[in-house]
């Protein structure tokens, strides 16, 4: 076999080796998110705090359901409230993968008070969604801790590194009277 020809089968081989490690990775790559989405849907509740800015070391709960995205596509989305005292806030967050990329929103987007979601990932039960608003960049971290704990931490990037900037710490419910029924 000719030199030319061995190379272009090699180099051929080589691209179709890439091609399918690449389906593998989309694939292995989808059923994580599917088994990252289905893991967080359900009601959590706990209690967060402020570790940075001007509210330094605020307290709040948190009560938020994780829900499958309406329109059935591959994403999920977290709302409920958090609340402090007397005072109480609607919270939001929507993660949709389109392709290899993500998109959506943290409160109500850049085009109102939050922030919007233009990347991320998720691997070993952990989101790390990629956050903006005009020239802040932040990251949100969604990590799911085992089936009854989810912790979820803000970051906005501050200079050449990511602060943390809010930190929830939450329990997964369970209906007392289906709990009570099984004994």
């Amino acid at each position: 076999m000719p030199r030319s020809d061995a190379r272009l089968i090699s180099t051929a081989a080589l691209f179709a080796a890439l091609i399918c490690a690449s389906a593998q990775s989309a694939t292995a790559n989808d059923r994580a998110d599917r088994d990252f989405f289905n893991d967080v849907a359900g009601k959590w509740s706990g209690p967060g705090e402020i570790v940075e800015g001007k509210m330094k070391g605020t307290r709040f709960r948190c009560e938020l359901d994780g829900l499958p995205l309406e329109d059935g596509g591959t994403g999920f989305r977290l709302d409920g409230r958090c609340r402090t005292g007397m005072f109480s806030h609607p919270v939001t967050a929507v993660f949709i993968r389109e392709g290899d990329t993500y998109r959506g929103q943290f409160l109500d987007g850049s085009e109102g008070e939050g922030l919007d979601v233009t990347d991320g990932v998720i691997e070993d039960g952990k989101a790390v969604i990629q956050l903006k608003r005009d020239k802040v960049t932040g990251a949100l971290v969604a990590n799911l801790l085992d089936a009854e704990n989810f912790n979820i931490t803000l970051l906005i990037k501050g200079g050449t590194r990511f602060v943390p900037v809010i930190g929830l710490s939450l329990k997964r419910e369970t209906d007392a009277l289906a709990v009570g029924a099984i004994k």
